[in-house]
């Protein structure tokens, strides 16, 4: 009932009582910082946004811009003050344009959704795949030289299905498995990329030479597996939004932590694509009400409501599981939390 309601009502977004009138963007600030700033509510943030029509990308925010609170068509916004304060903005919004004129504007050194530095590692070269289908990928035989551990520029011997001469494949290492926790059900592997290759050479016998081109922070290792390269299909830009999820979920990992998470984390939620989420997409965390005594009906256990706990944004959808950044957090975070879209307010 929660997820049915939680847009049903849609008044306009809550500015804060601090909001800047003015404010220079810094490096280093973030769209969820800024957001921040001006509403209560910072995942409605498009929705106050002043759109340049001239432009094809925006959202858009750099360092050094300056952002100026106006009303507008009786509509409290915020735009980039070009020089002519919230008179420019507003011909910006609403003044008529040919199509052809649009500008092209470069996402380099814009302002990013959430701190790229605390997921590059989870945008790059980690992904959640079918262990089904990982099974069944060629594996790494042995070394040239026969080591235990080889990195960049060593050769290697791959087993498996015939790899293609000339060809640049990955070398993934085996992780985590994702279980559901309803259905107990393995819903994703987690693997990382240890190294790229190219491939010099096949045998007779089918087994495949390839020379190790890169290495990322991790030796090659027998048995790690190797398959052609997985693209990074993650836009170049996204934008916190509330999420339009079909179920509510569950945080099922905290990355690199073995208990809580909190804000600048990375979590790991039984929701992808499958269900509809996807990058941007902002959830709410909700945690489970603690159990009390009831003294007055015979010391019978009751269980508190749930309360939120914090926000978290997906940066990289799977079929069934997603990667999300904790962007606040009132309490501490842990495995078991439930998400929600967040309710508008």
């Amino acid at each position: 009932m929660l997820m049915s309601t939680a847009h049903a009502n849609n008044p306009a977004p809550t500015i804060k009582a601090d909001a800047p009138n003015r404010y220079i963007v810094k490096k280093g600030d973030t769209l969820w910082d800024i957001s921040g700033r001006y509403l209560e509510s910072p995942w409605r943030w498009k929705e106050i946004w002043a759109t340049n029509k001239q432009i094809k990308n925006p959202h858009l925010i750099y360092p050094n811009d300056i952002l100026i609170l106006c009303i507008i068509q009786g509509k409290t916004l915020i735009g980039v003050d070009t020089g002519e304060g919230c008179a420019g903005v507003e011909k910006q919004l609403t003044s008529d344009f040919v199509a052809s004129s649009v500008a092209v504007t470069s996402t380099a050194n814009s302002v990013p959704a959430i701190p790229l530095s605390a997921i590059r590692h989870w945008l790059d070269k980690t992904l959640i795949v079918n262990p089904a289908d990982f099974n069944t990928t060629p594996y790494v035989l042995a070394s040239k030289n026969r080591n235990l551990i080889t990195a960049s520029g060593d050769k290697v011997y791959v087993k498996g299905v015939t790899l293609i001469t000339g060809q640049r494949y990955g070398v993934y290492r085996e992780g985590e498995r994702y279980v559901d926790p309803k259905t107990q059900k393995v819903i994703g592997l987690e693997v990382t990329q240890v190294a790229t290759g190219l491939v010099t050479d096949v045998a007779n016998n089918g087994v495949s030479s390839l020379q190790l081109t890169e290495s990322y922070g991790k030796e090659v290792r027998e048995g790690d597996r190797v398959f052609v390269e997985l693209g990074n299909s993650i836009p170049p830009i996204f934008y916190p939004t509330p999420a339009t999820v079909n179920r509510g979920g569950m945080i099922v990992r905290v990355m690199d932590s073995i208990s809580s998470a909190a804000r600048g984390s990375v979590v790991a939620i039984n929701l992808g694509s499958n269900q509809g989420a996807k990058p941007g997409d902002v959830l709410t965390v909700y945690q489970k009400g603690p159990l009390v005594r009831d003294t007055i009906d015979n010391d019978a256990s009751v269980r508190l409501p749930s309360e939120p706990s914090g926000t978290v944004m997906v940066f990289n959808s799977f079929e069934d599981i997603s990667y999300a950044y904790v962007l606040d957090s009132e309490l501490l975070i842990n495995v078991g939390d439930q998400l929600l879209p967040p309710p508008y307010l």
